[in-house]
């Protein structure tokens, strides 16, 4: 009775091991995850569109609007071109490999437990806004600089006569 109850206990315990394997998650799936709980796509696909937005016209000045529309055109199919090719289908798996790459499995761990945590939520749900201010304050700086930039590049001009 004592070798059937040990036999049974072994199966139990080798079943419980193989149960408590297939639950873990391998590093690509942990990366996979930290990807989707960061809404990498959403933040690709959000650079992608404030790219297109902030994106000036190609238009020289003086043109006519026919030459206006065409330039439109070109640059918004160079535009879409971008758009198309760092999809977030098309950009995941490098993503992952490049994570793959950097972190090491005790470092994936703790970014995924970071990421799950309620300050790592907060910092996830409060990252858009970030973003956005973080953007505005470039977009004011570059606005500044504009007058010195125009201003060198003009001096720049001058030399090369």
């Amino acid at each position: 009775m004592r070798r059937k109850s040990i036999a049974v206990f072994a199966f139990v315990l080798t079943l419980a091991g193989c149960f408590a394997s297939a639950q873990e998650l391998t590093k690509q799936a942990k990366i996979e995850r930290i990807l989707a709980l960061t809404n990498a796509d959403a933040t690709m696909d959000q650079v992608l569109n404030q790219m297109k937005a902030m994106t000036p016209s190609i238009t020289p000045a003086g043109s006519t609007p026919e030459q206006r529309a065409r330039a439109q055109e070109v640059q918004n199919k160079v535009l879409d071109l971008v758009k198309a090719r760092m999809s977030w289908d098309t950009m995941r798996p490098q993503y992952v490999k490049v994570y793959d790459e950097i972190f090491s499995d005790e470092e994936i761990n703790g970014i995924f437990a970071f990421y799950q945590s309620p300050a790592g939520r907060a910092m996830l749900d409060k990252m858009p806004l970030l973003l956005s201010k973080v953007m505005a304050l470039a977009q004011t700086q570059m606005t500044d600089l504009m007058p010195e930039i125009l201003r060198i590049t003009k001096e720049a001009g001058q030399g090369q006569k």
